[in-house]
């Protein structure tokens, strides 16, 4: 009896609601080398996992279903430098425990380069790349949306 009031008292003393649903999705980053010069290009992989018991899906363009970003601590977007892609919207329906994976190169390019402007890159740093997967209703529509984690990568950026 003394195990179980223990077992309970631990419990209750984490700090995750383990009542707390799962989320549907997780979406993870990686990138081929954790510190590189701004200019040398890397690979970034991004992974959407359907955690959910009911299919999931996922909306695409003409640049594919999963992107990412790149952020400061502080939440800030500093890059990539942005693509055209077209606008039409593509589903992609994810079953219960499945996974999409997508590879992109990037090349340490900052956000915010104009049409004709000079390609700036990030200054040396540590970052953090986001994967993004964009969730759609089964029907087409932006709501209900699923609940997504992310678990970004930790990135230098080097002189």
């Amino acid at each position: 009896m003394r195990r179980i009031f223990y077992g309970v008292l631990l419990l209750a003393g984490c700090s995750r609601d383990i009542t707390a649903p799962t989320t549907a999705l997780l979406v993870t980053a990686s990138v081929s080398r954790a510190s590189f010069r701004a200019g040398d290009t890397v690979t970034v992989l991004v992974t959407v996992f359907n955690r959910s018991g009911q299919p999931q899906t996922i909306g695409g363009d003409g640049c594919g279903f999963l992107r990412f970003e790149v952020t400061t601590a502080d939440g800030s977007v500093v890059g990539p430098n942005g693509r055209l892609c077209s606008a039409i919207l593509i589903p992609k329906t994810l079953a219960p425990g499945e996974q999409y994976s997508s590879t992109q190169s990037w090349n340490g390019s900052a956000f915010g380069n104009g049409p004709g402007a000079p390609l700036q890159m990030l200054t040396a740093g540590t970052y953090f790349v986001v994967g993004q997967a964009f969730p759609i209703g089964s029907d087409g529509s932006s709501e209900p949306l699923p609940a997504i984690d992310h678990v970004p990568a930790v990135i230098a950026i080097t002189r």
